[in-house]
């Protein structure tokens, strides 16, 4: 029936198939190389060289996302580049329109087109000034490289400007194979430029076994680290002063405030105050439009400084939030306040400010930062000691929340935590003014943010009367009058109260019921007082501070200065 035969045809299909095999072979041979070539094409091709008008910058071995710019032969560096990568603390004041740079030991005002500003609040001239450019706020490359210790290096060629850090150490290495820098850590990365044996390297960092290098010719890529051989480290030597604060050598510093609301403070020579370095007088207080309010008595320091007593007058805010808005937001008039407080200083041969700030908006937390950024490094610079005063952690704004005291505590000398009022004058609930457990853990809070040695522990020289008044339907009225020790021991004999101890607050309590009334007093004394010695000498704390003086019986001074030598 048919020609020809079966197996003919199942031949035929069989070489079919064959070439179909061989073709499917041959074009995916094809297909891998080609992809081959794309894959590995990037390896053999050359970086294109940068050629916008841009300046672009790196900066420690890292490419900064913004760019410098060059006008009449100055290089000016970006301020959201000076901000996020070198000094988080600089400012700029859109509403007078100027930079504000504090170091630890100047304070720079730099207007906005101008090349005269501010050195120290002096009147100073800058060789280049400030430039806005497209909405960017530019800062000329000098000076400001010599406040920051930089290095700045610019790639013609490239059109690069490399900037280092010059307190970091850099490792230095030497290239051993002949070898091409490339844009990526991987052999199949564009290569930028060729590298010769012998040819010196800063190594920024290492990715995936490859270094990020910087030659001495200004190129810089990714460089396979087996052809680089370690040799030195570059370390440039930088002589700053660093202020060292008043101490007595060997002592905690032991500080108490004297109360003054007049002119004329009161000087009572009648107390013997063993162990007593620093008094603190509260003769200055802000008032509007920036004036500084000076109650300070020459004659007060004429006295302490006779005895042998340093004075640090006490700057307050006057409690008033508006008021501190006002100051703090306002350049102009915070350069105001500090010069009237450097004028005090002077004029009262003070021997340090103690800055007592509180009831501010949580929104000026970094504002006051900024204020005493300014105002140290101008008191350090006449040798003046700064502290100030903090409350411990707790959630309330106004009261705790608006303290930075990490960055506070980078800036002051002494941070004087003020460890009272746990219950306060008006507090709906009688307690302690200070219990031993609520002063611990305070003091645990605030070590997370701040040095043991810069602590000064602030301690009550005063109580508090609970007067608990119930009606007939059960409910209880709380009022409170504060009393000195002396008021306190009064009342105790007045009233024939029994003294015991309470577990709870580590301290001795007395309570007495009359009628519907019941009285309570949570006491301070020799005790308490003991106890918060043993946490100063157990943390390490620099001092105590107490509020206030002429708040202790006669003998308290001598019992105190006996706790404070006595050994752990």
């Amino acid at each position: 029936m048919f020609d020809t035969p079966i197996y003919r045809s199942k031949n035929k299909k069989k070489k079919l198939f064959v070439y179909s095999f061989i073709m499917m072979l041959a074009a995916t041979s094809i297909l891998f190389s080609v992809l081959g070539i794309v894959y590995y094409y990037p390896a053999f091709e050359q970086e294109k060289v940068n050629t916008s008008n841009n300046i672009e910058m790196f900066y420690m071995g890292n490419k900064v996302n913004t760019h410098a710019i060059e006008q009449d032969g100055v290089f000016y560096l970006p301020f959201t580049f000076m901000k996020e990568y070198i000094d988080p603390t600089i400012q700029w004041d859109e509403k007078g329109k100027m930079a504000i740079i504090t170091t630890n030991e100047d304070v720079f005002h730099l207007p906005l087109g101008k090349k005269e500003g501010l050195l120290n609040l002096e009147p100073y001239s800058f060789t280049y000034p400030v430039k806005e450019v497209e909405g960017e706020i530019y800062l000329p490359v000098v000076p400001i490289q010599d406040y920051y210790d930089l290095s700045l290096d610019y790639s013609q060629k490239d059109s690069i400007i490399i900037i280092h850090d010059l307190t970091q150490p850099i490792q230095r290495g030497i290239v051993v194979e002949q070898t091409k820098l490339r844009k990526q850590p991987a052999w199949i990365s564009h290569w930028i430029t060729e590298v010769a044996p012998t040819q010196e390297v800063l190594i920024m960092k290492e990715v995936n076994g490859w270094y990020w290098v910087e030659s001495t010719d200004g190129s810089m890529g990714y460089i396979d680290k087996n052809k680089v051989m370690l040799t030195d480290i570059e370390m440039h030597a930088i002589t700053k002063e660093i202020y060292q604060p008043w101490n007595p050598i060997g002592k905690p510093i032991v500080l108490t405030w004297e109360y003054s609301s007049s002119y004329k403070t009161k000087i009572d020579k009648s107390k013997d105050l063993v162990g007593l370095q620093v008094v603190s007088p509260t003769w200055f207080h802000l008032q509007k439009d920036g004036l500084v309010k000076n109650n300070a008595d020459i004659n007060y320091v004429d006295w302490a400084h006779t005895e042998g007593y340093q004075v640090w007058g006490l700057f307050s805010n006057s409690f008033d939030p508006e008021l501190t808005h006002d100051m703090l937001s306002n350049t102009s008039v915070r350069i105001e306040v500090i010069k009237q407080l450097l004028s005090y200083v002077d004029l009262y041969q003070l021997d340090g400010i103690n800055i007592d700030f509180e009831n501010v908006y949580l929104k000026d937390r970094e504002l006051l930062v900024q204020f005493i950024r300014e105002l140290t490094p101008l008191l350090h610079e006449k040798d003046r000691t700064v502290s100030m005063d903090v409350t411990f952690k707790s959630k309330n704004e106004n009261w705790s929340l608006f303290y930075d005291r990490k960055l506070l505590g980078e800036v002051v000398d002494y941070m004087i935590v003020m460890g009272y009022d746990e219950h306060w004058a008006s507090s709906p609930k009688a307690g302690s003014v200070a219990s031993l457990p609520w002063v611990e853990n305070g003091l645990k809070g605030l070590l997370e943010d701040v040095p043991n040695d810069k602590i000064i522990l602030g301690v009550p020289f005063y109580t508090r009367l609970w007067i608990e008044e119930e009606d007939g339907n059960g409910q209880v009225t709380v009022k409170s009058k504060t009393l000195t020790m002396e008021k306190r021991e009064q009342w105790i004999e007045d009233n024939n109260a029994n003294i015991s101890y309470d577990q709870l607050s580590g301290q001795n309590y007395v309570e007495v019921k009359k009628g519907n009334t019941t009285y309570k007093i949570w006491i301070e004394d020799e005790l308490s007082m003991e106890k918060r010695v043993e946490l100063m000498k157990q943390y390490r704390l620099a001092g105590i501070a107490a509020w206030r003086k002429g708040f202790e019986h006669e003998e308290f001074w001598t019992q105190l200065g006996q706790m404070i030598e006595k050994r752990p």
